[in-house]
């Protein structure tokens, strides 16, 4: 398993995963605009390395089976900054391996390189929180609170929380 930055040329592999991963998630019920994904991607992938973490993890054919998305952001009440994760999945035929270990850990010591005081991961996608929470107490995460959402106007097939 290697983890390293996604490239460009990687667009469409991040793409068919991202889809996998919506496919999943409890926003399933909302349509998956290709286009749209297609640009905030290539955005992802154009910014800089600084402040943005995008790093896949690659099995040994160089197929992509699982991805972080991440930034660097300061507190809203001081100058201190916080590692975010915005995305993390792992393809369900490659969960149980090193995968999600190593690119939280790749994720960490981004986050530690870049001055981070905090490293953040949630869990709202919905998709087997109750396990991943325990996975990511593992690894010496803090459980923080909860997140909690209402559909105003819910989608025609609004996704369970697993």
């Amino acid at each position: 398993m290697i983890i390293r930055p996604v490239k460009g040329a990687e667009m469409d592999a991040v793409i068919e995963l991202g889809r996998r991963n919506f496919e999943e998630s409890r926003f399933q019920g909302m349509p998956f605009d290709e286009a749209k994904v297609r640009q905030n991607v290539a955005q992802m992938l154009n910014a800089p390395r600084s402040d943005h973490f995008a790093c896949g993890a690659f099995d040994s054919t160089g197929k992509l089976t699982g991805y972080m998305v991440g930034k660097i952001e300061q507190y809203f009440f001081c100058d201190y900054t916080v590692a975010t994760s915005v995305f993390l999945f792992v393809d369900p035929k490659e969960r149980g391996g090193l995968a999600a270990l190593k690119l939280i850990l790749a994720f960490r010591a981004w986050a530690k390189n870049r001055g981070a005081k905090e490293m953040y991961i949630g869990v709202a996608g919905g998709v087997l929180v109750e396990r991943t929470g325990r996975f990511l107490q593992r690894l010496g995460l803090n459980f923080t609170g909860g997140n909690y959402s209402m559909w105003l106007d819910a989608p025609a097939r609004a996704g369970p929380v697993h």
